[in-house]
């Protein structure tokens, strides 16, 4: 028999895409699933929405609490669930529907506990192959550090039993951030992560959702993730530690971008100028870790005129959120 997944679906104030996102999901060709909406108090119609669509389907479970946050609500999703393996799915997202065969059959092709997706998924990177390799969890945390894994828990999939056995949660006080916290604990219990290259999730631009809108205090939160991240460490070594200083330090560079999408520099100027600051003073970090030709120039453009580069940012940013794609970077 196939093995139960456990698909968890965070929903807040997704009422134009939740309907699309769980169709997708119980279009799926692995049958044996069960569909985990958790309505986190949206004030929307996302509630009423995800009621009607249990009653066409016996393999969804519907979860109603108070808004406490996406990490409250993925938590409570992995206290009902009783598949063998877990994956998390955003409301406003949707997944082909080879999505669960595919991750099912990297975890037992590689004996791997986790498989992650490299950036392979529409709305960033489309590009989309069979390819798939196993890394140490160590090569996994610096991948996640640098970016090339994507830091989120979704386009992922994990065995329950890892999860329970080693009492891993999502940290509640941490609302952004929370999936690269949940991601680098999960990685210190396991040896070995089965790593694939298939486009199989679908990301929507929803100019609503918290990681598109700019909030200086999320950034802040995303930092105090980094350095709970640092603590929880078991496995690290001297390429992790480059790996997350690089990233700590790109956390200046979205503050900049943030705060001149948003119009705020004035009421932050002394953030900005602090960020700005940061940002030259150690500009040969990036140029040493970033591999990218394009992206040394960027960081170079960034070193000359952090305000221009966030502005040509923030035209793309708008353009994205006219089309409906994705913004790349």
């Amino acid at each position: 028999m196939q093995k139960l997944v456990s698909i968890i679906v965070p929903v807040y104030n997704v009422e134009k895409y939740i309907d699309k996102c769980v169709r997708s999901l119980l279009k799926q060709d692995y049958g044996n699933i069960e569909v985990i909406l958790v309505d986190d108090g949206s004030p929307d119609k996302s509630g009423y929405i995800i009621d009607r669509l249990k009653e066409e389907d016996n393999r969804i479970v519907v979860i109603h609490q108070e808004n406490h946050g996406v990490s409250s609500a993925r938590n409570a999703g992995m206290a009902v669930a009783s598949g063998e393996y877990i994956t998390f799915v955003d409301g406003d997202d949707w997944v082909d529907a080879n999505y669960v065969t595919y991750f099912v059959d990297l975890l037992e092709k590689s004996s791997c506990d986790v498989v992650m997706n490299k950036n392979n998924y529409s709305g960033c990177n489309d590009i989309s192959n069979n390819n798939f390799s196993v890394i140490s969890a160590e090569k996994a945390i610096e991948w996640i550090y640098l970016g090339d894994l994507f830091v989120a828990v979704w386009n992922k999939m994990y065995r329950r039993s890892v999860l329970e056995e080693n009492y891993i949660k999502f940290n509640e006080r941490i609302w952004y951030g929370e999936g690269m916290l949940f991601n680098v604990e999960f990685l210190q219990h396991v040896n070995s992560v089965a790593v694939g290259e298939s486009a199989v999730y679908h990301q929507t631009f929803n100019p609503d959702s918290a990681m598109r809108k700019f909030n200086l205090k999320s950034n802040l939160c995303g930092i105090k993730s980094l350095e709970l991240q640092k603590e929880a460490w078991i496995k690290k070594n001297i390429d992790i530690e480059k790996a997350w200083e690089y990233h700590r330090y790109c956390f200046n560079r979205s503050i900049i971008d943030g705060l001149v999408r948003s119009n705020m520099i004035l009421e932050y100027k002394e953030t900005y100028k602090e960020c700005v600051s940061n940002l030259r003073k150690n500009i040969f970090l990036p140029l040493k870790m970033e591999k990218s030709i394009k992206k040394k120039i960027m960081w170079c453009c960034y070193f000359i005129s952090p305000r221009l580069m966030a502005i040509r940012k923030a035209i793309g940013f708008k353009k994205a959120a006219k089309t409906g794609g994705g913004y790349k970077k």
